[in-house]
């Protein structure tokens, strides 16, 4: 191979005491290599595979010095505890940088990426004139959506086939911080977790997608739900999800799988969505079939209004359901919604046009029904 480029004497160190940001070292390379063969770098990057020692030496020694050397791009190793960690990549040579970054298994769950990413963009701000940095990664990715939301990211946008990964078309989510933007999360990202006699309220997760299809699929739930591709695939119900944790961390829904306490099947979602100060949110939810008549959501959906005022601090919530719909008008008024509007044929179920009925509940009456 080629000779290994000097490392340029600018390449800047940085530091905040316990991560520090500085060029790689020969002494990197076997622990690159253990990165790459990670299955979620695997799954999420474009990094080749097999990734080999001579290719970690060739991005190490010869094609980061290079970049540093033409104003390409930003390459530091991450460095914790002494040992390599990561990367953290600003490309691009004019004021808009985008940013990619990864992290050794070892090292998650401390908050490294975080402090490194800090690091980054504010040299890239502070010194090297940069304006806007863009964050892209495939959808889904939600170790890299938690550190961009940490770090003040604005969360842009979900796009559909919007990042390309070893030849193949993925969905993408997007991101941007400018330079005057604070660096702390810019929306209320809602992942508690409480529990029931009975249940666990809980984030969605990876493993509830065949189940979460299966409810979709469900003719009960086609009939009271917005249109479901037909048939209703894996991927559907992985998108469902995706659009749920995005959601989630742009501050406009909360959802809960509702799972069994002692398994921690899936069993249905409550969800609080278009979140906002003045109006409260909306209430929605929906079970699996054999979760039907065993109370599920009688009550797992009092408690997540409860805690929804109790908190969260919701001033009001709101719940609407199609005029056929007994299940969800019960609940309703078994939580303590009343009944507020009807909305002539502005429901379709079963291709049939029927009423759509309004229900809200102000925390006042909620703290006034429960005696407080």
């Amino acid at each position: 191979m080629k000779a290994a480029v000097p490392i340029p004497e600018n390449v800047p160190v940085l530091t905040d005491g316990g991560v520090t940001l500085r060029p790689h070292e020969p002494r990197d390379l076997d622990r690159m290599v253990e990165l790459a063969a990670d299955p979620a770098m695997m799954r999420w990057t474009p990094i080749p595979a097999p990734y080999s020692r001579a290719a970690a030496e060739r991005f190490a020694l010869d094609y980061a010095p290079r970049s540093w050397a033409d104003g390409s791009r930003m390459l530091w190793a991450v460095e914790f505890d002494g040992r390599f960690v990561g990367t953290v990549d600003l490309a691009g040579e004019g004021p808009l940088s985008s940013l990619s970054y990864d992290l050794h298994p070892d090292a998650r769950g401390w908050g490294v990426m975080k402090r490194a990413v800090l690091l980054a963009v504010d040299y890239a701000f502070g010194e090297a004139g940069k304006e806007v940095v863009r964050w892209t990664t495939v959808a889904g990715n939600i170790d890299a959506l938690r550190v961009a939301h940490s770090c003040g990211f604005r969360l842009d946008a979900a796009v559909p086939d919007g990042v390309e990964v070893r030849g193949h078309i993925r969905d993408a989510w997007v991101g941007s911080l400018r330079a005057d933007d604070v660096r702390e999360p810019q929306t209320e990202w809602r992942t508690d977790v409480f529990e029931t006699e009975r249940f666990r309220l809980r984030p969605l997760a990876e493993h509830d997608d065949p189940r979460i299809r299966e409810t979709l699929d469900d003719p009960v739930s086609r009939k009271y739900l917005f249109a479901r591709p037909d048939p209703l695939e894996l991927e559907h119900a992985a998108a469902e999800r995706l659009r749920k944790w995005w959601t989630a961390a742009q501050g406009l829904t909360c959802t809960w799988a509702v799972a069994d306490l002692e398994t921690d099947d899936y069993l249905g979602d409550i969800t609080l969505l278009h979140i906002d100060e003045v109006t409260g949110a909306e209430a929605g939810f929906y079970t699996r079939p054999e979760a039907r008549g065993k109370g599920v959501l009688a009550e797992a959906f009092p408690a997540s209004v409860r805690y929804a005022f109790e908190k969260f601090g919701f001033r009001r919530l709101t719940l609407f359901a199609a005029d056929s719909n007994e299940g969800s008008k019960k609940l309703a008024r078994a939580a303590g919604f009343r009944e507020v509007s009807r909305q002539k044929l502005a429901a379709r179920s079963d291709g049939v046009f029927e009423d759509l009925i309004g229900f809200e509940l102000f925390i006042d009456d909620y703290r006034e029904a429960a005696g407080s």
